[in-house]
């Protein structure tokens, strides 16, 4: 028994002695996404890139961060918003339209207490909710939305 463990512990000694002399082989880079960024961006590619994913895995992981609020917060808007896209990135449901350029962000936050606030970023409304509305106050937001981008036009 005694001969057992000491074969056993020397062989720990010696494994952990074999793996720090060998040489390091050139491991590929486990980087997934690349740091380098265009500093010099256009406002139309500044709002692009705000959508875009990395890769689909990028976008299923969004998707299954998802808490079960933002899920049927996700439903609501994929419902009042038949005819656009609807994009998860960062926590934010962003609206585009088939060009894939956002026209509004929504974010949902939980809480005990009903609360709806909007916003503006680089031109864009963002409307934040906190605690599950009704389908309604999505609707006005809509109304909303239609009515400026006619306004615009």
């Amino acid at each position: 028994m005694g001969i057992a463990i000491f074969c056993l512990i020397l062989g720990f000694i010696i494994g952990y002695l074999f793996r720090d002399s060998r040489k390091e082989t050139n491991a590929p880079n486990t980087k997934a996404r690349p740091n380098t960024r265009n500093v010099y961006l256009s406002y139309n590619e500044r709002q692009r890139a705000k959508l875009q994913h990395y890769s689909d895995a990028d976008r299923i992981r969004e998707l299954n961060l998802l808490s079960p609020n933002e899920s049927k917060f996700m439903r609501l808007l994929q419902h009042q918003f038949q005819h656009e896209l609807l994009i998860i990135k960062d926590r934010r449901f962003y609206i585009a339209d088939q060009d894939r350029y956002p026209i509004a962000i929504f974010e949902y936050r939980d809480g005990s207490k009903e609360l709806k606030v909007q916003d503006v970023e680089d031109g864009i409304p963002v409307f934040i909710y906190k605690a599950i509305l009704s389908s309604d106050a999505i609707a006005e937001d809509y109304l909303f939305m239609k009515n400026n981008n006619s306004a615009r036009k």
